[in-house]
């Protein structure tokens, strides 16, 4: 993917440390009172500084200069190192700096942008004349190299966030025009449904595997459209009352809990920094899994509960549960989209709960891990932000 200057945040952007760290170490390690990472700018017709050590205030708050004004425009156009000892007597330096002055001592490496075109230099200068050793060359040669990985990371990580963006808007869009066509068939068969009187027994009998098979391709779908909310979503974190959360996740799930004889034990819970949707989600799927997941005969025991994590501000919270566990070679899988572990006709659901409550951790910096030694339960630990006091 192509990203302008500006997109890259290298021209008309804040200062940001990442780049500042790296002028103010070429100014230690090559002992020189001024440098900087210039930006050229052709449609405007000047440098702008990304980031600078040593500038006069002046220029320092301007952030940017005319081309004509400075010896920085030279490391861009002719895509190459410029190593002035003396800017009186250098071909390229001397007129510039006859017009506006300037350091004697100048010495500017290309920086380049990860399709291979230079963009501008990372740049020392020294008031007095100086003869610039190879050494020091090399030196600034590292550090500019430097600045240009900072540059291609960056655009790895706007390609990252862009492709998660059309993920997430690509099957969110699929997934609700499946919605349609879905209920236009559910209609159909409610229509038929009526008419069973009329209808062979083997029609009655397609008819209803029919309607299993949509009820299934529905929750699909609807599972996967909250899948895609999480992908790439900006989140704004609030205070958020997990013990009321679970109080009304429970009462969700009342049905299930009653039909399969579960008995719910659930610690007080503490208050997290996160979104309340979101930590819905990941407690709903994980109790359901919980309930749903039994051995035959053995009825549900499901603990919550909540202890301090790892962390200075990390909390542990756990669901754990006796059920029919989760072998340790599978435990990477089950986090996979759409992975099963075991048949449909077994045990009902999607396969995208897990990767759903993965996800809703990771948004919120943390994590989400499992315990079991595949015979006698399981345990899920998402680690959270606690609330800041």
């Amino acid at each position: 993917m192509q990203f302008t200057l500006q997109d890259l945040g290298l021209l008309d952007a804040p200062p940001e440390p990442e780049f500042d760290n790296l002028s103010a170490l070429a100014c230690d390690l090559l002992n020189v009172p001024m440098a900087h990472v210039s930006v050229l700018d052709q449609a405007k017709e000047r440098v702008f500084y990304k980031s600078q050590k040593g500038h006069p205030r002046d220029l320092a708050e301007a952030r940017s200069i005319p081309m004509e004004m400075t010896y920085c425009q030279q490391v861009p156009l002719t895509e190459a190192p410029v190593v002035v000892p003396d800017a009186r007597k250098h071909p390229l330096i001397k007129a510039t700096h006859a017009r506006a002055g300037g350091p004697l001592g100048y010495l500017g490496l290309p920086i380049a942008a990860p399709c291979g075109t230079v963009v501008g230099g990372l740049c020392l200068m020294q008031p007095e004349a100086r003869g610039w050793t190879e050494e020091e060359v090399l030196r600034a040669g590292k550090l500019a190299a430097c600045v240009s990985d900072l540059i291609r990371l960056r655009a790895a990580m706007l390609t990252s966030e862009r492709l998660r963006r059309e993920q997430r808007e690509f099957t969110y869009s699929i997934s609700h025009d499946l919605l349609s066509p879905a209920n236009t068939v559910r209609m159909i068969l409610d229509e038929l449904a009526y008419e069973q009187d009329r209808l062979s027994s083997d029609a009655r009998a397609l008819i209803g595997e029919a309607a299993g098979t949509l009820g299934r391709m529905g929750q699909q779908i609807e599972d996967v459209l909250a899948y895609s909310r999480t992908l790439g979503q900006e989140i704004t974190f609030a205070p958020v009352d997990l013990n009321a959360l679970l109080s009304e996740v429970l009462n969700d799930l009342k049905f299930a809990i009653e039909q399969q004889g579960a008995r719910i034990v659930r610690d007080e819970l503490p208050m997290v920094q996160g979104n309340a949707m979101q930590l819905r989600a990941l407690l709903q799927n994980l109790i359901a899994n919980a309930v749903k997941f039994s051995r035959p005969g053995v009825p549900p025991t499901v603990n919550i509960n909540a202890k301090r994590g790892a962390g200075k501000r990390e909390l542990a919270l756990s669901v754990a549960d006796n059920g029919i566990g989760i072998a340790p070679a599978d435990q990477n899988r089950i986090f996979d989209l759409f992975g099963r572990l075991n048949l449909r006709e077994d045990y009902s659901g999607t396969g995208i709960g897990l990767t759903l409550c993965r996800r809703v951790a990771e948004n919120h910096n943390g994590s989400l891990t499992v315990k079991s030694d595949g015979k006698t339960g399981t345990t899920f630990i998402a680690h959270l932000p606690m609330l800041s006091s």
